[in-house]
């Protein structure tokens, strides 16, 4: 069975708790944007964030970033724990089926999410928000690879492992559709989301950064690949 309290996101909210709750907290210079803020401390970006306009997170996000880029330790630490709310609803669905693996989808997720921290492009908007994005995908690509891996080596090891449910076949199709570059992760996480999970649609659209019309032609297009690929599937057979 896992061990969530010593998972890396649990390791990291630990580590990013001490940091902000600690007699001297680590501040952030401010100055430069301008406003009546010179300062602010990590405990007080966590408040802040949740409720400023995207302009203004967008514009804290830069600095923090920067921060971090100069290979500043502490300065990364808060900016993923800032993260950990969208880290943490991204994992929901992606670690299902996983048992002991979560642990290794949560640690490939904080190395996509520190890799884009020094690569993304600061100048755009929704800078946090394509932070979690790329650690999204970067779990989405573990546990496809996971699952095909299981299927091809060890399928009587999983059907053992764990109880059937409706929606292993179609777990496995997906991972299989990925495989073969039929589906990218991102019309995966669609059909998964929606289909699999009953998330409504334009949730779903809203959390990847979609509107719901691009969402609804994604989906409907993949969703026609994926019957191409059953239809071959069933001709071979």
């Amino acid at each position: 069975m896992a061990n969530f309290a010593d998972s890396p996101f649990a390791v990291l909210r630990r580590s990013y708790r001490l940091l902000i709750c600690g007699p001297t907290p680590p501040m952030l210079d401010l100055s430069e944007l301008g406003g009546p803020a010179r300062s602010c401390s990590a405990a007080e970006l966590d408040r802040h964030l949740l409720s400023a306009p995207r302009e203004v997170a967008d514009a804290v996000w830069r600095v923090l970033l920067r921060r971090a880029r100069e290979d500043d330790a502490t300065w990364t630490v808060v900016a993923a724990g800032l993260a950990l709310p969208g880290l943490y609803g991204a994992r929901r669905w992606l670690r299902t089926g996983l048992g002991e693996g979560v642990d290794d989808l949560e640690a490939e997720m904080l190395t996509a999410l520190v890799e884009e921290m020094r690569r993304t492009d600061l100048s755009r908007s929704g800078v946090c928000g394509r932070l979690v994005y790329a650690a999204r995908k970067a779990g989405q690509r573990h546990r496809y690879t996971v699952l095909r891996a299981w299927d091809r080596e060890r399928p009587w090891e999983r059907e053992r492992a764990e109880p059937s449910h409706a929606g292993h076949g179609a777990v496995t199709l997906l991972a299989r559709a990925l495989g073969t570059g039929a589906l990218r992760p991102l019309e995966a996480e669609l059909i998964a989301r929606t289909h699999l999970e009953h998330a409504p649609l334009r949730q779903v659209a809203a959390e990847l950064g979609l509107s719901y019309i691009t969402a609804r032609r994604y989906r409907r297009r993949a969703q026609e690949r994926l019957a191409a690929v059953c239809t071959e599937e069933q001709s071979a057979v």
